[in-house]
């Protein structure tokens, strides 16, 4: 059974689980990138969805955004609920909280990023000034690399982390892709709260 709406938690599209034949936009496999997915792009997809596939039979969308207004994610629900039939959908966002509950429950995860990273490791390994230091820094050049080390902590090391750092993980989970929160805040309370 193919699972109509699937939900890749990743950075990018080359960072993506995804089969190779996908990373590459044909007739039958679209491609949408966007900053924040907005509700005309939410309804583009309703219409080109319902448009028969040229080639093989199966058309497929590939959506790759790192926010997704309100009013966009409702605009999906029944689309991914119910979708056209032979219409497979992609969606690749950067962490699984800036979906509203319900989008989130007509998702199948089918996995996570490809490539290992070693950020959240060596984050961990870090000084309390060196944290500091490094989400300075990361703030100013590569703040996508605050948002890989927030996932990877929940991912591969929430079991190690104390009560505190638990819960500043969750806040930062749950902010740090929101438009207009600080993420150097955010992760500055993790980076404090962590063991030394």
């Amino acid at each position: 059974m193919i699972a109509h709406a699937q939900l890749l938690v990743a950075d990018s599209l080359l960072n993506a689980s995804l089969p190779e034949e996908l990373k590459s936009e044909t007739t039958d496999t679209r491609h949408l990138f966007t900053e924040n997915l907005s509700i005309d792009e939410a309804r583009w997809l309703v219409k080109e969805s319902a448009k028969k596939a040229l080639g093989t039979g199966l058309h497929q969308f590939v959506i790759v955004a790192k926010g997704l207004t309100h009013e966009a994610q409702n605009a999906l629900l029944k689309l991914f609920e119910e979708p056209p039939e032979n219409t497979v959908f992609y969606l690749i966002v950067p962490h699984t909280s800036i979906l509203i509950p319900t989008l989130r429950s007509r998702l199948i995860v089918t996995s996570n990023t490809s490539t290992e990273s070693k950020s959240a490791t060596e984050f961990l390994e870090q000084s309390v000034k060196e944290r500091i230091d490094t989400i300075a820094k990361l703030a100013k050049d590569d703040p996508q690399t605050l948002g890989r080390i927030v996932r990877e902590l929940g991912e591969k090391h929430l079991t190690e982390l104390s009560p505190d750092a638990k819960r500043s993980l969750l806040l930062c989970e749950k902010y740090v892709y929101n438009r207009g929160a600080s993420r150097k805040m955010l992760l500055e309370e993790l980076a404090l709260s962590l063991k030394t």
